[in-house]
């Protein structure tokens, strides 16, 4: 009967079964592919995603990375501290980053909350090319959170055509009875407040509050000018300039440059004599980073010697990669505009830490951009 064969029949199924799966035991991985005329497929590259200022990234270097690591970059522009801040604290979004490129004055808030983790050194062999300056008490003590980037100054362009008598001064923007033209703020909170206080003859990283918010009564004056066509972006403001709808403005020195040697007749950007502010950007990599060993390695990448030229090259900002100042071209290194010397690096002030100061600076900046 059919009901008493059946059993034999699955029996006799699975010994067959076990047989066969037993020869292919015996045969190594890569002939039993052989044999099933299958090939191994290749990695699928991995994502890096990286929140960072606008142009701060050139096409060769993100290509190379991207080649060496079997790796695709995604990046996401933001346009302020303020907005980056705003990005990593939103739910959840700290885990959608790999690598932020922010200013060095905002790494340690941000790892006192937590939201960007220590990095391992022993990962970063290219840590040597870095200059000895650019780790401090000033700035982060042994590189423990983050790893410098780029750095530059604050100054002011201007068309020539229209302002052809420049007096090198904050006060063309601060002083009402100076102002020879209209002007654009740049819309980042320290440098702003920065290029008052040095106006005032203050630190630009004062502590006290009376100081503090004598520069926030300047610039609420400055923002009420009618000649003040209000804030913008680095980028921003510098592209106005050029295309004439504003006569000058307070942008970042290196976006400036670039534009000014393309129209030098027109154009040019000057460093006021009060004095001004050195910043510096830097790598850092959240705490919920998806793929932290690849933005090892990323940093790592930009400590090359060449990968710190050619970014220097295409942003015209200064490097702090010591080994890639050899291979810029001389018209970079030697451009007090770029690595400033002399007088002009005794009139500037590196961005510190504002520890509980930063309140009242936020205070004040929410002030002069609501008023």
């Amino acid at each position: 009967m059919k009901t008493q064969r059946r059993p034999l029949m699955v029996l006799a199924i699975l010994l067959g079964v076990l047989s066969v799966a037993a020869c292919g035991k015996d045969k190594a991985p890569s002939e039993a592919r052989a044999e099933s005329g299958t090939k191994e497929a290749p990695a699928q590259p991995s994502e890096l995603s990286v929140l960072i200022f606008p142009n701060y990234l050139d096409d060769k270097s993100i290509k190379d990375f991207e080649t060496q690591n079997n790796a695709r970059l995604r990046l996401t522009i933001y346009d302020s501290t303020e907005e980056m801040e705003s990005k990593l604290a939103y739910a959840g979004a700290d885990a959608q980053y790999d690598v932020v490129v922010m200013a060095a004055h905002a790494s340690g808030r941000l790892a006192r909350r937590g939201l960007i983790r220590p990095l391992d050194h022993a990962q970063l062999p290219n840590l040597k090319n870095l200059e000895s300056r650019f780790s401090g008490p000033n700035f982060d003590e042994g590189n423990k959170y983050s790893i410098p980037y780029q750095w530059g100054t604050v100054a002011i362009i201007y068309n020539k055509k229209k302002i052809p008598n420049m007096d090198p001064t904050w006060g063309v923007l601060f002083d009402a009875q100076k102002t020879p033209g209209t002007f654009v703020l740049i819309d980042e909170m320290r440098d702003m407040v920065g290029a008052a206080l040095k106006y005032k003859g203050f630190s630009s990283n004062t502590s006290k509050p009376e100081e503090i918010r004598e520069a926030g009564r300047i610039l609420k004056e400055a923002k009420s000018n009618p000649k003040c066509l209000g804030f913008k972006g680095g980028i921003g403001a510098t592209q106005d300039v050029k295309g004439g709808s504003v006569d000058m403005a307070v942008v970042w020195n290196g976006d400036a440059q670039k534009v000014v040697w393309e129209d030098k007749d027109r154009l040019a950007l000057v460093i006021p004599k009060e004095g001004s502010v050195i910043w510096v950007d830097v790598m850092t990599v959240p705490t919920k980073s998806p793929h932290p060993e690849l933005a090892h390695k990323f940093i790592n990448y930009m400590l090359t010697p060449d990968g710190g030229a050619q970014l220097s090259m295409m942003t015209k900002y200064a490097t702090p990669n010591s080994a890639a100042q050899a291979k810029l071209p001389v018209e970079d290194r030697t451009n007090q505009l770029i690595y400033p010397t002399g007088d002009l690096a005794t009139r500037l002030e590196a961005h510190r830490d504002l520890g509980e100061s930063a309140k009242l600076y936020d205070e004040v900046w929410a002030a002069v951009k609501s008023n």
